[in-house]
């Protein structure tokens, strides 16, 4: 706390200080005795080395404490205040860091304390409602997409018997969507706790991307729609999570699929670049997405003008997508032209968690 932001604070005091003290010498000076210049400045100079000594003493005693108000408004603020360097930052999570404020030095500062304290008090039995609130709001959805999947698989299973049938094939179709549903959800709750699922290890990205190709063998043959792999014969290794990253590829892949006309293709190309990283592209020659939509493709729940015509998007497919790559260092672009297809890339840069040997 600065000397003159205490004085500010203090200004109404002294000068209603100063105003009775020159009442009180013109009191003396017309009804006691008249004042000479000489004793009425003497007086006056007392008084104010008494007012003096009882603010410096009182500045001393609130120091600290307004001080260290001060240092956390600075820290909270994320700015340091002058002489002190660059502040300590908060803490990297989403807990709730009560405020320690030093013993008070009087009523007002207890009060203050006092208020503090309980409105501390108030935020964190609230953030551990909520808290409890969502971790039975999330184990009831895992819990939930869970109990699905057994209907679904014995569904799957009648339909891989029966599918030859023309009857079945809508059938098969709908379980499909269902299944990516169930993922779809699946995956969103499981993002919220991401660092307690995430196992690097080296992969073959070629292997990983064919394996993201077989593993919509069905869907490709429904549609219509014909998928080829660009890759070079050698493989490419990189450090990555390959459940989050086949994740990735089958949302995009699913997309492609999803805009793209029977007896068009679906081109995967995997290479690696010069000086270290690796890139996987995912192009179509579907529908494509507007211009004035492709800024937003990756915002929660944005479904653009091709969502809204097929009724069947989410807006959560290419977010999560694009949240999985951020969170494995990875970053995912896209690019289109209507009418022409779109194309989404994901680089796998060197510094990232992945790593090209």
């Amino acid at each position: 706390m600065r000397p003159l932001d205490y004085l500010l604070d203090r200004l109404p005091l002294v000068l209603g200080f100063s105003a009775a003290l020159v009442f009180l010498l013109l009191v003396v000076h017309l009804a006691v005795a008249p004042l000479r210049a000489g004793d009425a400045g003497y007086i006056f100079l007392l008084g104010a080395v008494s007012a003096s000594v009882c603010l410096f003493v009182d500045y001393q005693r609130q120091r600290g404490f307004r001080s260290s108000v001060e240092r956390r408004l600075a820290t909270a603020a994320g700015r340091s205040l002058p002489g002190e360097g660059e502040p300590r930052g908060e803490r990297a999570s989403d807990g709730f860091e009560p405020v320690q404020l030093p013993p008070a030095k009087s009523r007002e500062q207890r009060a203050l304390t006092e208020l503090l304290a309980n409105s501390q008090r108030s935020a964190l039995e609230g953030l551990q409602r909520y808290r409890r609130s969502a971790e039975e709001h999330r184990a009831f959805v895992d819990l939930w997409v869970h109990h699905m999947k057994t209907p679904l698989a014995v569904l799957e299973l009648t339909v891989q018997q029966r599918e030859a049938e023309d009857d079945w094939r809508s059938v098969a179709e709908e379980v499909d969507q269902l299944a990516h549903g169930l993922d779809l959800m699946l995956t969103a709750s499981r993002l919220e706790r991401f660092e307690f699922d995430l196992k690097p290890a080296t992969v073959d990205l070629v292997s990983v991307v064919r394996a993201s190709v077989n593993e919509l063998k069905r869907a490709w043959i429904r549609s219509g729609v014909f998928p080829s792999v660009d890759a070079p014969a050698e493989p490419v290794e990189v450090e990555t999570d390959p459940k989050w990253l086949q994740v990735v590829l089958r949302q995009l892949l699913t997309n492609a699929m999803k805009y793209s006309a029977a007896g068009q293709k679906v081109r995967v190309g995997v290479r690696a670049l010069d000086g270290g990283g690796a890139v996987i592209s995912v192009s179509d020659d579907g529908i494509g997405i507007p211009p004035e939509d492709l800024p937003r493709v990756f915002d929660r729940f944005f479904t653009g003008a091709n969502g809204r015509r097929t009724k069947a998007s989410t807006g959560m497919g290419l977010f999560l997508a694009a949240e999985v790559c951020r969170r494995l260092g990875h970053e995912l672009v896209a690019e289109s032209r209507v009418g022409e297809g779109a194309a989404f890339t994901i680089q796998l840069r060197p510094q990232g968690l992945h790593r090209l040997r």
